[in-house]
């Protein structure tokens, strides 16, 4: 179970998409919410584009009102949900103080949005998010913040899609994906790509091979034993598990595909997996699925991945 979970809030609408999976969560698992915001002096505009430090004043109204803000959102959270809830306030970059904060409480899970002041005018690449990712080697729950027209809940999880490339590095996310697997009581499916290989041929038109059937057929049947394999382990523990072994073009193409097609409620993958210590998160599998996701995406760094900047 969890025991320790933290939230990031910067104070914006985006970001509160986190609280109702978090506090689901923590009222499932009897954990402590943390809730924690990181306060950087806005630098002000001035003469002919220079950026300089906000005046004093500004920037202490401006932390008061952070505080206050705190203040009233742990204050609801302890009312409705009748859990501990603390917070915390830091002074600092976001992503350096999330992290540091994790490793203070020891928290068992981060639940983040992936976006939040600023949603529609940034990418998720080089956001706080993205930082985060990469430094904890913790769970990472990561939100979308969906329409500003149309708040996002994430509450009722059903079903959950685990992607697993069928390395040791990418079972990593299984012992979190059994934890809210217990608490919500969801079907778990296991999933592998297989990928489909492509064939030497003029470097600006690759080819998919599709002669060799016999060799996808081979390869699909190896990842359909493989996953049943790990399914029985988690059967054993109680839970609902399912298999699937599909071929793609790539994995991050054909895991969005699957997901958009069967309805999963979260997708659950490592950052890493094989070849991860020779791998980027940007660009990898793990950030296409964040960035394509229109649902809730639980991710883990195995601790034997390096942070990538």
């Amino acid at each position: 179970m969890f025991r320790d979970i933290l939230v990031p809030l910067d104070g914006s609408r985006f970001a509160e998409a986190a609280l109702p999976l978090a506090s689901r969560l923590a009222r499932l698992s009897k954990a402590r919410l943390h809730l924690l915001l990181a306060h950087q002096p806005a630098p002000v505009l001035v003469g002919m584009g220079d950026m300089l430090p906000p005046p004093p004043e500004l920037d202490e109204d401006r932390r008061q009102r952070e505080r206050a803000y705190l203040i009233e959102r742990t204050a609801a959270l302890r009312h409705a949900c009748g859990f501990p809830v603390g917070f915390r306030e830091a002074l600092g970059a976001p992503g350096p103080e999330i992290c540091e904060e994790a490793s203070r409480l020891d928290a068992d899970l981060i639940v983040m949005a992936t976006h939040g002041r600023g949603t529609f005018q940034r990418i998720w690449l080089g956001s706080v998010a993205d930082y985060v990712v990469r430094h904890l080697s913790a769970p990472i729950l990561l939100v979308p913040p969906g329409p500003p027209d149309q708040p996002a809940h994430y509450e009722d999880i059903q079903h959950i899609l685990v992607a697993l490339d069928l390395s040791k590095d990418s079972e990593a996310i299984l012992d979190p994906v059994t934890v809210v697997a217990r608490l919500t009581g969801a079907q778990i499916t296991l999933l592998h790509i297989v990928e489909v290989l492509f064939a030497v041929g003029k470097l600006t038109t690759p080819a998919p091979v599709v002669s060799d059937s016999a060799l996808l057929e081979t390869s699909q049947s190896e990842a359909e034993r493989q996953l049943e394999h790990i399914a029985e382990r988690l059967r054993e523990r109680g839970l609902r598990v399912s298999t699937r072994a599909i071929t793609g073009v790539n994995a991050a193409g054909g895991l969005l595909d699957a997901m958009n097609e069967e309805g999963y409620d979260l997708v659950a993958l490592t950052t890493h997996g094989r070849g991860g210590l020779r791998r980027l998160l940007l660009g990898s599998v793990a950030d296409k699925v964040i960035r394509g996701s229109a649902n809730p995406v639980l991710v883990l760094r195995p601790p034997a991945s390096a942070p990538t900047g």
